[in-house]
């Protein structure tokens, strides 16, 4: 494998590469391609400031702020915004004031003509307009220059690649509680369905376990760019990855825990799923989820399917532990305890922590440890309950 690439050919389709590729129209496509990342680097190597880059970035703003590009131009807008907010988050580091005044005000008059676009550097504007791009043409925002622009690249892609198996997963566990017609044949065939959904979770923790190659210095050269601010917006975080929400309100009631996690997150889920997640959360609320579906008897499983389904209980752990393991690795200092990560471990705590702990915030803003061993804790204790009824609460 080429040390600067996380995913292998397998797992890592090549970019369109016809000879006219179909190119972003942003007027600030080159510089964000390419002055950005080395103009950062600079500022890491001190030859650069903060001031000096606001300075640099004045005529090219002014350039843009007297274009008036099409409304109806949609993916023109979309990776606009993409990039000013690239410039924005070039800031993070300094904080917002450092900001050029022309930019903030750009990226206001930009979402005033434009209400549907983030705001901000957000899952949606990274991950996938960003890869979309990419798969499309072969252009990647990424904020690091040499060798670590790749690494950063598919830090990306493979989030973006990854999801379609958590949302195929999802949605087979889906099919098994909806009442509807059209998903009765899914009922019929849990054992099946079950398999499928199984492999779908093995596949997507097959994506996670590649970012242990990551190393810890080159993802802390990107990670500063995707920081929020105090009093500002959550930044842009794999906690919002939206199909993953989707399996576990398929799965089982949300918590309490989790539904505050749900609730500060629905901004910062992508547009096209906040419908999606608020309506399978008010469903799984009132039933419609594996695990009600069973206590209720609407869901009929013999021996073997509830080891089908608990195989896709631990596929789902595993996932949850892979990247718990992945954080670890990557984010030392928020585990600076070092007990109690273990399966037995987090199995065995007294219910869900607190995710506003202000200690250790990740980029989402949540406290790190927290969500993760909340979520592995919901899952085990499904488990619990699924092999041994009565023992634990699914929703503690």
């Amino acid at each position: 494998m080429n040390s600067s690439q996380l995913f292998d050919d397998l797992a890592h389709p090549r970019p369109h590469t016809s000879p006219a590729p179909d190119r972003s129209g942003s007027p600030l496509r080159d510089y964000v391609l390419h002055g950005l990342p080395t103009a950062l680097g600079e500022i890491s190597a001190g030859s650069l400031t903060y001031r000096q880059l606001a300075d640099s970035q004045e005529q090219l703003l002014r350039d843009v702020a007297a274009q008036r590009l099409a409304a109806d131009d949609e993916r023109t807008a979309r990776l606009l915004q993409l990039d000013l907010l690239f410039l924005l988050s070039g800031y993070a580091p300094a904080g917002p004031q450092a900001a050029p005044r022309a930019l903030t005000e750009l990226i206001s008059d930009r979402c005033g003509r434009f209400p549907a676009l983030d705001p901000h550097l957000s899952y949606e504007l990274l991950i996938d307009v960003n890869c979309e791009e990419y798969l499309r043409s072969g252009d990647v925002r990424v904020f690091s220059a040499g060798r670590d622009a790749a690494l950063e690249r598919d830090f990306y892609l493979g989030h973006h690649l990854s999801e379609p198996w958590a949302k195929s997963a999802a949605y087979g566990l889906r099919s098994l509680v909806l009442p509807e017609a059209a998903t009765r044949s899914a009922a019929t065939r849990p054992a099946a369905v079950l398999d499928d959904v199984a492999e779908c979770l093995a596949e997507f923790t097959r994506y996670m376990a590649r970012y242990r190659r990551l190393s810890q210095q080159a993802f802390h050269r990107f990670r500063p760019y995707h920081m929020g601010h105090p009093g500002g917006p959550r930044g842009a975080s794999g906690a919002f990855m939206p199909s993953v929400q989707l399996l576990e309100l398929a799965l089982l009631p949300p918590s309490e825990g989790y539904g505050i996690f749900l609730d500060q997150s629905m901004s910062y889920f992508p547009a096209w799923s906040r419908p999606v997640i608020a309506r399978w959360r008010g469903d799984s609320v009132r039933g419609a989820n594996v695990f009600q579906r069973l206590r209720d008897g609407r869901l009929v499983l013999d021996g073997a399917g509830r080891d089908r389904l608990v195989r896709v209980i631990d596929r789902f752990v595993d996932f949850r532990m892979t990247h718990l393991g992945v954080t670890r690795h990557a984010l030392p200092e928020a585990f600076r305890e070092r007990t109690g990560l273990t399966r037995r471990d987090i199995r065995a705590q007294d219910g869900e922590r607190d995710i506003l702990d202000g200690r250790d915030p990740g980029t989402s803003g949540f406290s790190v440890r927290h969500v993760l061993t909340n979520a592995v804790y919901r899952l085990l204790a499904l488990r619990a309950d699924l092999v041994h009824p009565g023992s634990a609460p699914a929703n503690s």
